[in-house]
């Protein structure tokens, strides 16, 4: 009679800890996002224009120290001249979403695309602002933006000579390389905490190149052709919070433990 007061107490226990486990997971966070950014007018128009104004919706009740719209008016798409009619430009689209955004996983939040055209001479230009507003949500529950950033990024571009020999370094190896120097606080990484109180870290990054190499951080463009790069984000759980969550891999090992346990009791009882 012990014996099956004790098995059926632990039947119970381990029910009531699988209960509790998969109650805990119903209720982890399920993120999305929504991104707007553009151009803001920095450039002077004796070297650059900018097209395509973007608009940029306020998200309703938002929590965060974002702004409701972009500062200035924005613009998705730049260009510049150095010469008559050689034009190259620089094209920002983002994903205003609403869009999933999975833990531990890069995910893109908006893309450059440099339709690099040969052009007479060299020449730079910057400092250029890109003014973005990255929004998360907690839609686990009530939906909550749990993070609204609006830092921007900022650029300086060289337009290279495209004649031999290339100044160094010239990764990509074309004749020769345009750069892209990306600065300011955009790339940060931000903390934000979810509707369950766990703590999490946002990082950001620029990747997926085509016809592009980075190098710290600068972006180098191939000449004469169409390169692309993108801002991603990557949001993962913040360690050390204490009582984690425990995986279904240690409830397993629990419930073999305490298998064993009333096997060894019974074991004893029938000797």
């Amino acid at each position: 009679m012990r014996f099956k007061t004790l098995r059926t107490g632990l039947a119970v226990g381990l029910v009531a800890i699988t209960s509790s486990y998969a109650i805990q997971v119903s209720a982890a966070p399920v993120f999305t996002f929504t991104e707007y950014g553009g151009f803001t007018k920095d450039v002077p128009s004796s070297i650059a224009s900018y097209s395509n104004p973007v608009l940029t919706p306020s998200p309703p009740n938002t929590k965060g120290g974002g702004t409701d719209t972009a500062p200035n008016k924005v613009f998705s798409k730049m260009s510049w001249v150095t010469g008559p009619g050689s034009k190259s430009s620089l094209v920002l689209s983002t994903v205003t979403g609403p869009a999933a955004l999975p833990a531990e996983i890069w995910t893109t939040i908006s893309k450059f695309t440099h339709n690099n055209v040969l052009i007479p001479r060299a020449t730079n230009w910057g400092p250029q602002n890109i003014w973005g507003r990255f929004i998360l949500t907690d839609t686990n529950g009530p939906d909550t933006v749990r993070l609204d950033s609006d830092e921007a990024i900022t650029i300086k571009f060289t337009e290279t000579s495209n004649v031999l020999p290339c100044q160094t370094p010239n990764p990509y190896g074309s004749t020769c390389d345009d750069k892209f120097t990306f600065t300011g606080f955009g790339l940060d990484s931000q903390a934000f905490i979810a509707n369950d109180l766990s703590k999490w870290n946002a990082e950001f990054r620029i990747g997926n190149l085509i016809n592009a190499v980075k190098l710290d951080q600068t972006v180098y463009t191939a000449e004469g052709v169409s390169s692309h790069f993108d801002v991603q984000v990557r949001v993962s759980r913040q360690v050390n919070q204490g009582n984690p969550i425990p995986e279904p891999a240690t409830l397993a090992l629990l419930g073999v433990g305490l298998l064993g346990l009333s096997l060894s009791r019974q074991r004893r009882l029938n000797g």
